[in-house]
This record gives C-alpha cells, sequence and structure tokens, in this order.
C-alpha cells in the first residue's frame, strides 16, 4: 500500500498536478467602505472582472456614467461583478452619494 502511494506521488509531481493548484483569479475587487471606493481607480486586462462589495450600513451601487454597467442596490455585504470585454476607461458613481466616485481603466 505504501509503494502504491509513493508510486502514484510520483506520477502527479512529474505530471505537475496539484491537488492546490487553481486557475489565476481575474477578479480584482473594490471595497465599498466610508462613503468610498477603495481602490477608487484601477487598472484591468480585457476580459477581467471587478467585483464590487458593500461594507457600508448604508446602500451603494456602481453605475457606469456612459451605461456600460449598473449594479442593483447593495446593502451590506452584497456584491456585485462585471466582466469588462472592451478597452476604455469606465468612470463609475454612486447613484444614492453622488459625490462617491471611481474609476476602471481596461486594456
Amino acid at each position: 500500500m505504501k509503494s502504491l502511494l509513493l508510486s502514484a506521488a510520483l506520477v502527479i509531481g512529474l505530471l505537475g498536478i496539484s491537488a492546490t493548484s487553481a486557475p489565476a483569479s481575474n477578479t480584482v475587487v473594490v471595497q465599498i467602505a466610508g462613503f468610498a471606493y477603495s481602490p477608487a481607480t484601477i487598472t484591468i486586462a480585457k476580459g477581467g472582472t471587478v467585483e464590487w462589495i458593500n461594507n457600508d450600513d448604508a446602500k451603494h451601487t456602481a453605475t457606469a456614467t456612459g451605461g456600460a454597467f449598473k449594479s442593483p442596490d447593495l446593502a451590506k455585504g452584497q456584491s456585485f461583478k462585471h466582466t469588462f470585454t472592451a478597452d476604455g476607461t469606465f468612470a463609475y458613481y454612486c447613484t444614492f452619494h453622488r459625490g462617491m466616485k471611481g474609476t476602471v481603466v481596461v486594456k
């Protein structure tokens, strides 16, 4: 039994298979806290995803000024994801708190 386990471990090692390996994430997280987006400006690759997570007691949104995306109202603990399929600069704001602004740069 011991030699069978060693043989399996050797094969797995030679093939480069790991039980803990996972694909790299293309998701960048933007925290919403203190009535601000953090980080306020991010740069991602085309095809990348941004996840906004609301940590405030107040409801917030992430709404693109050009209409490229619009989250639902996010209560505390809720999140919204958007995948960017085109290059560009996407400014966004909170519909409840117009002073909250952020930017996603897609290259």
